[in-house]
């Protein structure tokens, strides 16, 4: 990434500071040197933010700023190795008793061959930058701006509620503004309501605001129809102004805001609807715009359109997300910017549609960059070979559309602090589409330095987790879902490509991005301090003989089994190694040489040892030894890293121990995979494992997982009494070992679990797998679990085998997702789950909760939300069930009789998925269902009252005759799609996995041709695959337009 400059001083400035005030700096006798640079840098600082928005426009600023940079990164390497030696000499001295004057302290030092090179370092370093700061031909050219001083701009971008015509295509954006004129003209009793169109740049925010604003719909139920262009740099004079004269008032002689806020008040005196576009910050809401809509006569409805999420949110929108254009609609958008409507244009647009269409494919439904993307076709020729040109150009990397993609992108990157820029821009080093994890992204963020808290007491880790959600809420990253039900922690993000391309564009002269098969273009005025290399083999001799580079990510290297001597030695100032899903086995001892290191991470490699030397790495913050399959022991030398602040060592590393003595880094906060205790089958010694104790000297986790707790022995505290940060907790045991007795080893882990007794309100996310004990935790069946973590999101319990009774998780205010598997001794699930306050009526039950499975339930028989006897009613309160549970799946629970008869008061309930329910005969009653899948549950007799369900799959659900195939359809499905017209009006698809001669019934002449007929869509196919993977027999049949395809052959009649 590239430096921004003014965060990157400012946090030099700090560092400095921080060194001159300790006794290293003396030790030294470099103290006046780095004050005078301090200084210097203090004056300089003013410039930064100018001289980086010039820079672009005038060369000579460009080159000032480059020559500025290459000195900041000389002066952040040497107050590093002041540290470095300051600290080594200071422990040096502590060591020999032999020095007991202070006298001797300096006198001992004067013969030190470092002291005089850095301090001779320090002092070229202080010319070479007050030779910039006294370059008056560029200081003249640039603008001085005091620290923590904002300088507004003017508002270049200005909006109108008309649209243009040609940017209304598809049907997408005709069904978001019907639905949205829906909502917005339904009547309530709220003084007013406010929606939210919230998306990135460029995705049509505007357009679909404007769409609605000129809408029959809102013109006949809005007397007064306001529309504003709020932007990011405001006048409130002038935007209470065009409010009024808006609304077609005359501010006349009202200059001032108290005078013109309750003359915008009394206008509002009829039913209104106001658009507020392009919000960038509350406060045009909160400290100007809520009093006079508060105080005024009428109702009426805010549409604000917003790129930041948590804009919408902190003014308590109700948000609707605009969703990407689809290919059609895209292609439409292109060709009438391209061609306009002249229709003597047709046979061009109809020859270039093939290519046309992928290169909408490429700008991936953002209309902006469609429309970017027409500016430049239209100064083509309009022939194929231009077209394949810009389709195949490098252009999609900024090299000739830098000047279109920042005027258009480039405002939500400038709108970023200092900080935040730095972490947009480092995400661009990852390939095309890679799926980023937000742990990743924060640990890089923290080791390159972007991250300084403002208070002492804040992690590094907390803050960073700010700046990620930040970059999420403002579209610069888009959330990934893994799948149909998303990633659940929020914790995989993806970038887009063109926010990529910008990103790449701004940081080009300072980090080069390598995938496979490119050769590096380097420029020999550049330096090149990060490096990114995706399926290539070896570092550019060029980046080696500059001997500057700072990050090294070596991703997908197939061949390298070992990093050799050479590169190290010629890349000593590198902060951060990426070795990520290579071969290689072993590191060079030459590793521990890197002083600066500050990330080392090995995920997924075929490392089997690390050398002692790694201990020497006292800057190391992260080591991530993650996925490495061959790894089975860590160096003694691991517990000297005192800086050290996350330790990953999951994902199948299969370590024996952890070395004793991990409790001393004091600064962890993360440590995934900690392995309790020894393996004796490996024959390792008692005393080299750590134990449970260790974590006591740890506060500062926040994330902990916890393996092989069976080995542990009961410490008599609870361990994890003062980890008050915590916000994930993963503990896993292994089946005890053929020595020890079943029952020994329950009661023990009975009694580790109780001793674990974590006590972090902040706690998030809570896993257990594997449990051996008979119940659960105190901590979980508390009654007043709540309390003890009241934000608890996401909890899985799996395989926790021998416990009778689940806790009262109910009881948990925030809980989202709740996973359960492998409970083998439960029969019953009752009121006791919901929680003592909820079981009584005399609160919510599960307030939050929006997925909740159970998987492998062997013995589960009954799940009840507390019957009264005979009543076929719930006890008072039951409505407040479930209320916000979308989602439930129920995975190979053979003996489970009936889903709760409360389940109808989960009325958020969309989806249902049912596999392997062997007992199960009736699902009735799900009035908000849409999406129903039911796969091998042979003795359902009864599905009704789904008046709202619009997907129904079935699998392999039927009793076979007596030659293992049959014909027929089980009476509950029959009799659902007979009914179906009337009963499931709103039925889409429908889905079914059968037998061949089943399938064959509803071919167009066979007996159940009219129960599907009126279904707009259906799938049928039977259970046997080809060779691909493919259904050998399929019907596929569309109502509208009318289209019937088949590959089976039932007697004279062909397919289709």
């Amino acid at each position: 990434m590239a430096m921004i400059l003014d965060a990157f001083v400012g946090r030099s400035i700090g560092k400095l500071l921080e060194f001159i005030e300790g006794e290293i700096s003396m030790v030294l006798g470099v103290k006046d040197e780095l004050r005078k640079l301090q200084r210097t840098m203090e004056r300089i600082r003013g410039f930064l933010e100018s001289a980086e928005r010039k820079r672009h426009a005038d060369r000579n600023i460009n080159t000032w700023v480059t020559e500025l940079k290459d000195i900041m990164y000389d002066a952040d390497d040497i107050i590093d190795l002041c540290m470095i030696e300051g600290r080594r000499l200071l422990e040096d001295h502590t060591s020999k008793s032999a020095v007991r004057h202070p006298s001797c302290l300096f006198s001992c030092f004067s013969c030190i061959k470092s002291r005089h090179e850095i301090g001779s370092k320090i002092r070229k370093l202080n010319d070479r930058l007050k030779e910039m700061n006294e370059d008056r031909s560029i200081l003249s050219k640039l603008d001085h701006t005091e620290k923590d001083v904002q300088v507004r701009g003017v508002n270049h971008r200005q909006t109108f509620p008309s649209g243009v015509k040609s940017d209304i295509v598809g049907t997408q954006i005709e069904e978001a503004t019907q639905s949205l004129v829906e909502s917005l003209i339904k009547e309530d009793n709220k003084k007013y309501r406010i929606l939210g169109i919230v998306g990135m740049g460029g995705i049509g925010k505007t357009t679909l605001a404007s769409n609605i604003y000129n809408d029959e719909g809102i013109k006949e139920n809005f007397p007064i129809r306001l529309w504003a262009c709020v932007s990011q740099e405001f006048s409130e004079i002038k935007l209470l102004k065009a409010i009024i004269e808006s609304a077609g008032e005359k501010c006349g002689e009202f200059e001032t805001k108290a005078a013109l806020v309750p003359y915008l008040s009394s206008i509002l005196s009829k039913i209104f609807f106001i658009v507020l576009d392009d919000v960038w910050h509350t406060d045009v809401w909160e400290h100007l715009l809520r009093y006079p809509i508060e105080s005024a006569t009428a109702s009426g409805k805010i549409l604000i359109t917003t790129r930041n999420r948590n804009v919408a949110r902190n003014m308590r929108a109700e948000i609707h997300r605009v969703d990407k254009m689809d290919n059609d609609s895209g292609w439409e958008l292109l060709h009438k910017n391209v061609f306009g409507d002249d229709d003597d244009e047709e046979e061009d647009i109809s020859r270039l549609k093939e290519i046309g269409v992928q290169i909408v494919e490429k700008c991936d439904g953002l209309p902006l960059a469609i429309k970017v993307i027409a500016g430049v076709l239209r100064s083509k020729d309009r022939s194929t070979i231009e077209w394949n040109k810009v389709l195949k150009s490098d252009a999609w990397s900024m090299s000739q559309l830098h000047e279109e993609l920042p005027g258009a992108l480039f405002l939500s990157y400038e709108n970023l602090p200092s900080d935040l820029k730095q972490c947009f821009l480092y995400c661009s080093l990852f390939l095309e589409d890679y799926i980023m994890d937000r742990d990743d992204l924060i640990h890089y963020w923290v080791v390159e330095g972007f991250i300084q808290p403002a208070q002492e007491d804040t992690l590094m880790e907390d803050l960073a987790e700010d700046y990620y959600m930040e970059l999420i809420g403002r579209n610069l990253l888009q959330p990934y879902n893994v799948d149909n039900w998303g990633d659940r922690h929020g914790n995989l993000c993806k970038m887009h490509d063109l926010l990529r391309s910008l990103a790449l564009f701004l940081i080009c002269d300072e980090s080069i991005f390598l995938g496979s098969e490119q050769s590096p273009n380097i420029n020999p005025l550049t330096k090149i301090r990060r490096l990114s290399m995706w399926n290539a083999e070896q570092v550019p001799d060029a980046i080696k003989q500059q001997k500057c580079l700072r990050t090294l990510m070596l991703l997908r290297s197939p061949k390298e089994k070992m990093i050799e001597n050479e590169l190290f030695e010629r890349l000593r100032f590198l902060r951060s190694i990426t070795i990520n899903d290579a071969r290689i086995e072993r590191l060079t001892d030459s590793i521990g040489d890197l002083l600066h290191l500050r990330y080392l991470d090995l995920d997924r490699t075929n490392i089997s040892n690390l050398p002692e030397s790694i201990g020497c790495l006292v800057n190391l913050q992260i080591l991530n030894l993650s996925g490495c399959s061959s790894l089975y022991a860590l160096p003694k030398a691991i517990t000297k890293l005192c800086n050290l602040r996350c330790l990953r060592l999951g994902g199948g590393t299969p370590l024996s121990h952890v070395p004793k003595g991990l409790g001393k880094l004091k600064h962890l906060n993360h440590l995934e995979g900690f392995v309790v205790s020894h393996d004796d089958r490996r024959g390792t010694q008692d005393d080299e494992g750590c134990d449970l104790e260790e974590l006591q000297s740890l506060p500062q986790l926040r994330f902990l997982e916890v393996r092989s707790l069976e080995r542990a022995q009961p410490v008599g505290a609870p361990v994890l009494a003062d980890t008050r940060s915590l916000r994930t907790l993963i503990l896993t045991s292994s089946p005890p070992s053929e020595d020890v007795e079943d029952a020994i080893a329950t009661q023990r882990i009975d009694e580790i679990y109780n001793e674990l007794s974590p006590r972090s309100t902040h706690l998030q996310r809570l896993d257990i797998n594997d449990f051996l004990g008979t119940r659960f935790p105190t901590w979980m069946m508390s009654p007043s679990l709540n309390v003890s973590f009241p934000n608890l999101t996401s909890i899985k319990l799996i395989d926790c085998k021998s416990c009778p009774q689940l806790p009262p998780l109910g009881l948990l205010l925030q809980l989202k997702f709740l996973f359960i598997a492998g409970a083998h001794t439960i029969k019953t699930i009752g009121p006791e789950f919901l929680g003592p306050r909820a079981s009584a009526a005399a609160g919510t039950a599960f307030p939050k909760l929006e997925e909740l499975e159970f998987c492998s339930m062997n013995n589960w028989e009954e799940w009840s939300f507390g019957m009264v006897e005979g009543v076929g009613e719930e006890r008072r309160g039951a409505s407040k069930l479930l209320p916000r549970l979308k989602r439930l799946f129920l995975w190979f629970c053979p003996k489970l009789r009936a889903l709760p008869e409360g389940l109808r008061h989960a009325t958020s309930l969309q989806e249902l998925v049912i596999f392997d329910a062997d007992n199960l005969i009736e699902i009735d009653n799900l009035p908000a269902l849409k999406s129903l899948h039911i796969e091998r549950c042979p003795r359902l007799e009864h599905v009704k009252n789904l008046d709202k369900l619009q997907y129904l799959k079935v699998m392999e659900t039927f009793a076979a005759d007596a030659d293992g195939e049959t014909e027929h359809l089980p009476q509950w499905l029959l009799e659902l799609l007979q009914n179906a017209p009337a009963a499931l009006q709103n039925l889409k698809r429908f889905t079914l996995t059968c037998s061949l001669p089943l399938l064959k019934t509803f071919l167009k002449d066979g007996p159940n041709w009219p129960i599907i007929q009126w279904i707009p869509h259906v799938m049928i196919s039977s259970g046997k695959l080809d060779k691909f993977g493919r259904s050998q027999s399929y019907i596929e049949y569309t109502k509208d337009p009318p289209a019937f395809k088949t590959n089976v052959v039932e007697s004279e009649e062909s397919a289709d």
